[in-house]
């Protein structure tokens, strides 16, 4: 994982040095008032894995757009998932793989800081929610299996889905190429909040990102 992220970080500034040198001292159109982007890049935390997502906005003006986003970011599992299982491994006499494997889907807010024509620094916060889908594997001796065949019958805390509030906050800056395109380079902290109506002991979940993306303005 931690080659896949220096590779990705590499080649998405090998584009935005090719974004720079080919955006000729040009913003955007003032007409494009729309965008849409593809993005993809490393998850970040206790447990590292990947991510991808759409996202489009609006720009109510040159400094604030309205958007919204969605994506599925694989496994970003906690040491406290990974302490829950490890009471049923070691009960059974085995090992705990975990993981908390989210779709998400959020709107919010990006101010854009047009400091340069070449590079167009951006904060943003945005609210939504994520379905988190909590997969944990247990293991005897090498061999996978089913706890309830020991008698284990697994609750909310280690199994199924559930919805839960997200928030999340990032910056970023985006760099124009090609008149109506641009390259994203950025990082996105989430924290999907706790929901004790699923289970008691339910705690929150921090998701990190590094945003790699490429979107066009329309």
């Amino acid at each position: 994982m931690k080659r896949f992220a220096c590779n990705a970080v590499v080649c998405l500034v090998a584009t935005l040095g090719f974004g720079a040198s080919s955006a000729q001292a040009q913003v955007m159109p003032p007409e494009s008032k729309m965008y849409a982007e593809v993005n993809f890049g490393p998850t970040l935390g206790h447990k590292s894995d990947k991510f991808f997502g759409v996202e489009g906005g609006y720009r109510l003006t040159d400094d604030l757009d309205i958007f919204v986003e969605a994506g599925h970011m694989g496994n970003v599992g906690t040491t406290d998932l990974d302490d829950r299982a490890a009471i049923i491994a070691n009960f059974l006499g085995g090992t705990a793989s975990t993981a908390f494997k989210v779709n998400h889907i959020d709107a919010g807010v990006r101010y854009n800081f047009v400091v340069s024509p070449r590079v167009m620094p951006y904060v943003l916060a945005a609210a939504g929610y994520a379905n988190v889908k909590t997969e944990v594997e247990f293991a005897v001796n090498g061999n996978v299996i089913d706890p309830a065949t020991r008698g284990v019958q697994l609750g909310g805390d280690l199994s199924g889905s559930h919805n839960k509030a997200l928030l999340v906050f990032g910056f970023g800056v985006h760099v124009p190429f090609k008149t109506q395109f641009f390259a994203d380079l950025g990082y996105r902290y989430g924290r999907i909040l706790a929901k004790t109506d699923n289970f008691e002991t339910d705690t929150a979940i921090p998701t990190q990102r590094i945003v790699l993306g490429a979107g066009i303005r329309f």
